[in-house]
């Protein structure tokens, strides 16, 4: 056989394993999700709709879903696109979590600011407050 032919069958064969590994991890999502999908979880449909399932049949392949208070729309079970996690708030640092709040320049008192610009004005800086040159 000439390398230039197993070179393109090689390729190929690696193409495929590939695909089908990706195939198979999707395929593992969507039995996930339809797992999830049970009635009173948010959900999210293929255009967009939020809204809270209501009802699932799984013999007509209908979803009823409630988008707001005493509204209902049917859908396809596969117009379903996720099922909405409901959000965890984490605080951006630990200071929420112990109760100590850090201190900032408005906490501090008003002789700390005040001083802190009267010190720069002090340090040879000849600027007025519109910032030009006297």
């Amino acid at each position: 056989m000439d390398i230039a032919l197993l070179l393109p069958l090689g390729l190929l064969v690696i193409m495929m394993i590939f695909m089908w590994r990706s195939n198979k991890k999707r395929t593992a999502q969507q039995q996930e999700m339809r797992s999830k999908i049970l009635p009173g979880v948010e959900v999210m449909t293929q255009a967009g709709i939020f809204g809270t399932l209501v009802e699932v049949d799984e013999a007509d392949n209908v979803a009823t879903i409630e988008t707001s208070p005493g509204v209902l729309i049917r859908v396809h079970n596969q117009t379903i696109a996720h099922v909405v996690e409901p959000k965890i708030d984490v605080p951006d640092d630990a200071s929420e979590l112990t109760g100590t709040e850090g201190v900032d320049d408005a906490d501090k008192p008003a002789d700390e600011n005040d001083s802190a610009a009267e010190s720069g004005a002090r340090d040879g800086d000849d600027s007025n407050e519109n910032g030009k040159q006297s």
